[in-house]
Order: structure tokens, then sequence, then C-alpha cells
């Protein structure tokens, strides 16, 4: 009965799934009709794209998802981190609230990792939500991206292997948290928030571990908290070699 159970619930899963994608495939070509009849370069033209931009990446989530019922490991190809950092400021612009000062900095060299791109954006959408919601008006969000060398001992300490990463970092000037919360903080399910889900943290540390790097935060109450996500490097040989 149970495998029954399973049996259908999966049926289900994967025609709700089917049904999502194509709504956001109206939300997609509404959003394309839009910005094409606003004219280019207004402000209703931006958020427009902004909206197509957001409802082209709920799309991939959905195909990552299908991805994962049919048991099949999503594409990890090298991705452009500068790209995937303006990417990240035009969402989470939109979801930040306006009183908050968000800055995201991409770096100035060609700088790739490996993993899923769609996931990749999704974990820091979700890093600076977080970080936006701990932040009150006046305060801020800072985003930034650089390639580090782990040695063996801090590789080890974080349960990687010795060798190169690009750590993202988000940091806040939010109200940060105690010793006790950050211990449970990339819990599932758990949450501080009277709306939270508990599923933002958690969700970031899965990407993370399935891109075969590590997330790290260091918080205290009142001095805000910064989120470290190590992914691994792509060397400009193996980008080009892609290419």
């Amino acid at each position: 009965m149970d495998a029954e159970r399973l049996a259908a619930l999966h049926r289900m899963s994967g025609a709700i799934v089917h049904d999502l994608n194509n709504l956001f495939g109206v939300i997609v070509g509404a959003n394309e009709r839009l910005a094409e009849e606003l004219g280019e370069g207004g402000d209703r033209q931006k958020l427009a794209l902004i909206g197509l931009e957001a409802a082209e990446r709920g799309a991939a989530l959905l195909r990552r998802l299908l991805t994962l019922a049919q048991d099949e490991a999503p594409e990890l190809d090298p991705i452009d981190c500068a790209d995937v950092l303006q990417t990240l400021r035009r969402l989470a612009r939109q979801a930040i609230a306006p009183g908050v000062r968000l800055s995201v900095w991409t770096p100035a060299a060609p700088l790739h990792c490996a993993g899923d791109r769609t996931g990749l954006e999704m974990a820091l959408l979700n890093l600076c939500l977080n970080a936006g919601q701990a932040t009150s008006d006046g305060g801020g969000v800072s985003v930034q991206a650089r390639a580090t060398r782990l040695a063996a001992a801090e590789a080890r300490s974080l349960g990687l292997t010795p060798g190169g990463y690009v750590a993202f970092t988000v940091h806040d000037t939010g109200k940060g948290m105690s010793a006790e919360t950050l211990a449970r903080a990339t819990d599932p399910l758990f949450t501080t928030r009277p709306t939270g889900t508990g599923l933002g943290l958690s969700s970031v540390l899965d990407f993370a571990t399935a891109a075969g790097g590590a997330l790290v935060l260091q918080a205290r109450e009142g001095e805000g908290t910064t989120a470290t996500l190590f992914v691994p490097l792509v060397q400009a040989a193996e980008t080009a070699q892609a290419a």
C-alpha cells in the first residue's frame, strides 16, 4: 500500500510540476509582450524585464525539480560569477525593502565556478532575502565574490578537499543572531520569524553540499551576519575547454 501511495504521489507531483511549467510559460510570454509594448529604456519596461527574468528562473527551477524526480543529476557547467551577481542584483533589489541599501560587487577579473547556475542564483537570493529581512531601514546588505585557496587545515574544518574555491559573501548590518540561534540556523523548518518557513538557509546548505562546497555563517547579536558560500573554482583553462 505504501508503495502504491508513493507511486501515486510521484505521478501527482509530476503532473503539478508540468502544469506549473505551463503557467510559467504564460507568465514569460506575457512579460515578453509587455516589455515590447512598453518600449525601450523606461522604468516600467525594466520592471517587466525583471518579472520576465524571475519567471524564467522559476521555470528553470521546475525543470530542475523534474530532473531530481527522474534521478538525473543537474548539469554542472562553468558559471560566470559576474553574470550571476548581475542577475542577483536585479532580483534581490525587488525583493528587499527599498529602505535597505543593496551593494553587489562584481569581480573585476574573470571568475568562474562549477555548479548548477539556477541553484546558485537561488541560494544567493535566499541569503540576500534573509539578510534584508534582518536589516531595518537605513541598514545595508552587501554581496561580493572572490577566488580563494583553502589549505588542508581550513578545508578539513569545512569538510572540503583542499584547493581553489569561489567564496560568495553576503553581509548585512542587521540584528545578527544569538549563539543558540546560530547553532540551529540551517536546521530544516527552524525559524525565528512568525511568517518564516525555516527552509531558506537549509536549502542553501543543501545546494552547497551538492556542489562540493560549504556554507559558513558568522553572527553576533546586534552586529549583523555574514554568510559565506564556498563553491569549487573553475580554472581559466577548464573554462576555455568547456567553451
